[in-house]
């Protein structure tokens, strides 16, 4: 897929930053800063936002966050508490966010946490008749499921109508970092065109972050000040790994 005359689902993996500031103004110099570093995408984690519940705060904010965006895409996240973001919200709340966000045509990607909603392909429908693309989500932030079961997560995100399929879990071995690498390659071959964001949080699955253009991973996620998730790297430590990745693979 295209956005922004960006290439999303193949080749080297683009680079996102999360904005992860509670104030409006820190989350446009985030934003300021991220964006002239070299993200390529941009991350407004608005769990973090202090005036979430009030629309026309964040529908302002969505117009000037893209506007500083240009050519880098935004990508709109709200991270509920089980799937370890930072508030509470009710499913009713989370759903109608989600409307607003894409039918104010703000978002150039919108994140649906597949597994806290009880109707997610009809949720993925309804924001698609309204113009958004859809990245599908599901967090394990206690463990590393087996392989086969991390599988049918991103199967399920494709059935669902996701236009990329994003998983995320918290390995206790180097094993299970092994296990979502596995994962992610497999299902890649059964579905060469569908665009997977895969990852192993904290320590350990340092390489699944970096690794994605062997095993099939479209986005990762770094770092320009505070980090959203455990593991996350340096944005321009990152930029220079994915270089020499791409040069020994030429």
């Amino acid at each position: 897929m295209e956005i922004k005359q960006q290439t999303v689902g193949i080749g080297r993996p683009l680079v996102c930053v999360p904005i992860v500031e509670t104030e409006e103004n820190d989350i446009y110099k985030a934003a300021e800063f991220a964006a002239a570093s070299g993200a390529q995408v941009l991350e407004w984690r608005m769990d973090w936002f202090a005036q979430i519940d009030c629309w026309k705060r964040v529908e302002e904010i969505l117009h000037r966050l893209q506007q500083i965006c240009g050519n880098v895409i935004l990508l709109c996240t709200f991270r509920s508490k089980p799937q370890g973001g930072e508030l509470e919200i009710s499913q009713e709340a989370y759903l109608g966010l989600l409307q607003s966000i894409a039918a104010s045509g703000q978002a150039d990607l919108l994140d649906v946490e597949v597994s806290e909603i009880a109707e997610p392909s009809e949720t993925i429908r309804l924001l698609h008749s309204l113009g958004q693309y859809v990245i599908g989500s599901r967090h394990y932030f206690t463990h590393t499921p087996e392989i086969e079961k991390l599988q049918e997560d991103l199967k399920a995100m494709q059935q669902m109508g996701a236009d990329i399929g994003k998983l995320a879990v918290m390995p206790h071995s180097p094993l299970d970092v092994l296990g979502l690498l596995a994962a992610t390659a497999k299902t890649k071959e059964i579905y060469p065109q569908y665009p997977l964001v895969t990852m192993a949080m904290g320590g350990l699955g340092v390489i699944s972050r970096v690794s994605g253009e062997i095993f099939g991973s479209c986005m990762t996620f770094a770092s320009v000040g505070k980090a959203s998730a455990p593991g996350q790297l340096p944005l321009q430590d990152v930029r220079g790994i994915l270089d020499k990745i791409s040069e020994s693979m030429e």
